[in-house]
């Protein structure tokens, strides 16, 4: 086992070389803990890695370059003498590297690695999954009869147009933690992550994430959906669905979906609560003011459509949702999110502290609200489906955007602009997550920001970021 070499006398070298110490040169490896291993071998893409011998086994880690690893990933390489780093960049991040440390700096966002930097022979090298990771590449060892051969592949998920860049620097200064999707009639432009999943892990630009109240358009388009099929009404009264609703006569449908019935509750979110529970509680509470007169945000009047979708169709929320939404369009990667639902981890911030602390506990929303989980490609899907007619007919989609004269929220939706220039967009959040949504109904724009941070305002966010993208 080769020790590592002398600090001072590394840095020495590095300086001297203006860090042309981070290519390689061809030394001897440094002797393997793992005797099984007689030879290693790398390949990226299906082509072999060019790499020279500077791939070794310290520790039972395996170790590569740090130069020749990121520039046959498609990053570029540069030492930075006033940060003492390796500067990785790629598709718009940033990857500092530094010597003998267990972390690489990810736009600012510390990555745990398995292990810790170490020069050999003047050459910077990383554990291999602390190359992978923070460049969103993959990485399969197999070993077979005392060969180990390492399979790289390149991150094929994310687009990044430098055109863009805007939008990644506003994201970055943001300290954004998710993932962003930007396209244009279909046609993704930017799709993109930021942020860690966990502390060995960075957030990928197709993760599944929870919705919260993006949940909320699936919801009023369930109901809208059985209205075009005969089985209800907007225009029917909530005593038509639950006959022994207080004042459930002055109450109709319409104004549960644009948040003008007057039903407004903090309601008790336990998991396993049955949907039928969570009902009988909201009809304890009273009016906020007379239906149809104003306008309060309520997550219990989307509870009660959710019940009704289920006393109407006799299927679950979310299995009507499911076979009548999801699967149709192909959203392979959208459902009902439970604690099993592989997501990453939500973050709150901790104002005692003073930092983002992981959520532990599951957060748990009644169906209606905030239940679901999707992808930036699948929500596009959704998006893409909405304004082509797959989903509602023109006519029912019109009166979904149709504001009250109270709030700019149709069904489902916040509606600001007229015409051609119409934007349709809404926000979600739960414990440790926020999300949004910005559409341009009249130009094919569709902005996501899926995050695993809480308390965020992505309303202005998506604002902002379709601002800059598209300049409108």
């Amino acid at each position: 086992m080769l020790k590592q070499k002398n600090t001072k006398k590394s840095w020495s070298r590095v300086l001297l070389s203006l860090g042309l110490a981070l290519s390689v040169t061809a030394t001897a490896l440094p002797a393997t803990s793992s005797a099984q291993v007689t030879s290693i071998t790398a390949e990226i893409n299906g082509q072999p890695a060019q790499w020279g011998d500077n791939v070794y086994i310290y520790r039972s880690l395996t170790y590569v370059p740090v130069r020749e690893g990121a520039v046959s990933l498609g990053a570029n390489v540069k030492w930075d003498k006033t940060q003492r780093a390796a500067v990785v960049t790629l598709n718009g991040d940033e990857l500092l590297y530094r010597p003998d440390s267990t972390t690489v700096s990810v736009n600012g966002y510390e990555l745990k690695m398995p292990g810790t930097t170490r020069y050999v022979n003047g050459i910077l090298t990383v554990p291999v999954r602390g190359l992978t990771e923070p460049l969103e590449s993959s990485v399969s060892p197999v070993t077979r009869n005392g060969a180990l051969n390492l399979s790289l592949k390149t991150d094929t998920q994310t687009k990044f147009d430098a055109n863009l860049s805007a939008v990644n620097d506003y994201l970055k200064a943001q300290s954004f933690s998710g993932s962003v999707l930007i396209a244009e009639d279909g046609d993704v432009l930017m799709r993109k992550a930021y942020g860690l999943s966990s502390d060995s892990t960075r957030v990928h630009p197709t993760d599944q994430m929870r919705l919260g109240s993006l949940t909320k358009a699936f919801t009023a388009a369930s109901i809208l959906k059985l209205a075009e099929e005969g089985k209800l009404s907007v225009d029917d009264t909530l005593a038509q669905h639950i006959p022994d609703y207080p004042r459930g006569d002055e109450i109709t449908l319409a104004m549960l979906l644009s948040h003008t019935s007057g039903i407004a509750l903090n309601f008790s979110r336990e998991a396993g609560t049955p949907l039928s529970e969570t009902v009988e509680e909201i009809k304890k509470s009273k009016l906020k003011f007379v239906p149809g007169t104003d306008y309060m945000y309520s997550n219990s009047g989307f509870v009660l459509l959710a019940y009704i979708i289920e006393e109407t169709s006799g299927m679950k929320y979310a299995d009507y949702v499911q076979t009548e939404i999801l699967n149709p369009l192909g959203m392979k990667h959208s459902g009902t999110a439970t604690p099993q639902t592989k997501v990453p981890t939500g973050y709150a911030f901790d104002w005692g502290t003073n930092q983002w602390e992981a959520v532990k506990d599951f957060y748990f929303s009644p169906s209606g609200t905030g239940s679901l989980y999707s992808t930036p490609d699948d929500l596009l899907i959704w998006a893409q489906a909405l304004s082509a007619g797959k989903v509602l007919s023109e006519e029912t989609m019109e009166r979904m955007y149709t504001v009250s004269p109270y709030k700019n929220y149709g069904f489902g939706w916040h509606v600001d602009g007229m015409g051609s220039n119409r934007v349709a967009y809404h926000s979600g959040g739960g414990d440790g997550y926020t999300t949004g949504i910005r559409r341009g109904l009249g130009d094919g724009t569709v902005v996501i920001l899926l995050s695993n941070r809480g308390g965020l305002d992505t309303n202005e966010m998506t604002r902002v970021v379709r601002q800059l993208a598209f300049g409108k």
